[in-house]
Order: C-alpha cells, then structure tokens, then sequence
C-alpha cells in the first residue's frame, strides 16, 4: 500500500504561518520596553562646579581653607562619569557609578593657613606660592528594590554605599615646626594627607516614560552618623531625562548636586573637610 505525500505547493502556507511566527516572537524579544532592560550602560562628560573648604588641626592650631578661592584650584571641570546597572528581577537591580576628579594648582595664595599634623605644624604665609593637588574618587553601588512599577512608572528605595578615596597635598614656602621641635623656616615644605572608606546611603529613585522612547527620572539619597571618632553628612540628589534612539541604544543629559560633610576627631587632632559639587553631563547608554 503506498502512502500518499501532500503536494509542495499545499504545504507552503503552513511554512510561511511557520517563519512568520518565529519573526514575530523575535521581533518582540528585541523590543526593550520601559524598565525591562536587563543591563544598562551610560557614558558620558560631567561638567561640575566645586566648592571645597579643608581644615587638619591640632594642639598647634589649624585653619580652615577654601580650595577654590585661596589656593587657586579651578572651581570646575569636565570629568569622566560612568553608571552600569543589572535589573537581576523585573523589581530588583543592582547599580555601580564611577567619577573621579584630579585637580592641582600654583598660585600666590592670599591668605595664611597652617595645617597641623602629626607629622608636624605648617605655617603657610600668604603672599607665597603653595602648590596645590586634591584627588577624589567616587564609586557609588547602590541597591533598589522596585515597590511601584506600571508600564509607565517605577518607584524603587535604595540602600547601599558610596566608596570615597581622597588625597589632598600641599607644598611651599613654610614655617615647618616637628614634633617637639622648634620651628624653621624651610623653602619646600611638603605634607599631604589620604582618606579613604565607604559611607552608607539610603534614597529613593523614581522614573517615568513620557513616550515609549522618552524617559524622565532621578534619585535622592542621604547619609548622616555621628559615631565614635566620625561624623558626617551626605546629600545626592540627580535629575536625568533619556532619549532612546533605538531599542539599544540612547542619549540624555543629568544634572548632580552632591554635598559632603565630614570630620575625623582623633583627639589631639582632626580633619574635616566640607565638599559640594555640581553640574550637567551628557552621556550615551546601551541597553540589551
């Protein structure tokens, strides 16, 4: 008995049903809507305005200096920022950031300062040349947990840390007192000092889609302790609004206020350092 087999031409519409279907199921694979991205990159130029106050006192005194203002170091900059963040779950996502200033300065300085270490008492006069450098590095990781999520908007509180590693130095013409010593005029002295460690923060983040490529959004976060030998203060607040030019890959600009408190009392001495930047960026991101 022989088996009949269907003519090619009858089978074709169920092939093309077929491809069609799987065109369709890719097509809505590739399609990225609001807050389903499982990764997201952005890159971009931060343009900050500084205002930097530092003090390092002791038995011997100590002043308190502006950065900007005193030593001549410039009061803005265009810097590198980058953010990547995992959405692990459809609520849940992971975030890491990176900025990180290198500014130094050579400037009469217009007011004497002295700074006060263990390493020993300097005396700068004004009038002289001081050189300067300040170095800070931000690595924020925060963590968000989505309470609020609709096809148009996502609410999510954050917890997590903001890494910090700074470096300030000072070099010139000063009056150099040892400890126990008597002090000495001496051409170039030099000290500088390093602090670096993570301070816990706690926010809110919020994002919108005006249109299914246009986004708005932004984050506030804040940090306070009073423990042992530290204190501190710490605000971060950011506005950002996102245009998808594709389903991968955007463009925006963010505006940042960023606000620093923070003292070390170790007894005979302490350092304490009031730090604000802020300013706009604008970035490329990737989605996939």
């Amino acid at each position: 008995m022989s088996r009949t087999t269907a003519p090619l031409v009858s089978r074709l519409p169920s092939i093309g049903g077929i491809v069609s279907a799987m065109l369709t199921c890719s097509t809505a694979v590739a399609d990225i809507g609001f807050g389903e991205e499982q990764f997201k990159l952005q890159l971009g130029g931060f343009l900050s305005d500084f205002d930097s106050n530092v003090k390092l006192s002791g038995p011997n005194g100590g002043t308190s200096v502006s950065l900007e203002d005193a030593l001549g170091l410039d009061a803005d900059q265009t810097t590198f920022r980058g953010e990547l963040t995992w959405r692990f779950a459809p609520r849940h996502r992971v975030m890491l950031g990176y900025y990180s200033f290198k500014r130094d300065a050579s400037d009469i300085n217009d007011r004497s300062f002295v700074v006060d270490t263990e390493d020993g008492t300097y005396e700068f006069d004004a009038g002289t040349r001081i050189e300067t450098e300040f170095d800070w590095t931000l690595i924020p990781i925060s963590y968000g947990y989505s309470f609020y999520k609709t096809e148009q908007l996502e609410i999510a509180g954050t917890v997590g840390v903001h890494w910090f590693d700074t470096r300030i130095g000072y070099a010139g013409s000063a009056v150099v007192t040892p400890p126990g010593g008597s002090p000495s005029p001496v051409a170039s002295a030099a000290e500088a000092e390093t602090a670096s460690g993570p301070l816990p923060v706690f926010g809110i983040r919020a994002d919108y889609a005006i249109t299914p490529k246009w986004y708005v959004g932004g984050h506030a976060q804040y940090f306070g302790l009073d423990y042992d030998d530290y204190s501190g203060r710490l605000s971060d607040f950011r506005i950002q609004t996102d245009y998808w030019l594709t389903d991968y890959i955007g463009a925006g600009l963010g505006y940042t206020w960023y606000n620093i408190d923070l003292s070390v009392d170790k007894g005979r001495y302490e350092a304490a350092a009031e730090y604000r930047y802020n300013g706009f960026e604008a970035y490329l991101q990737f989605r996939f």
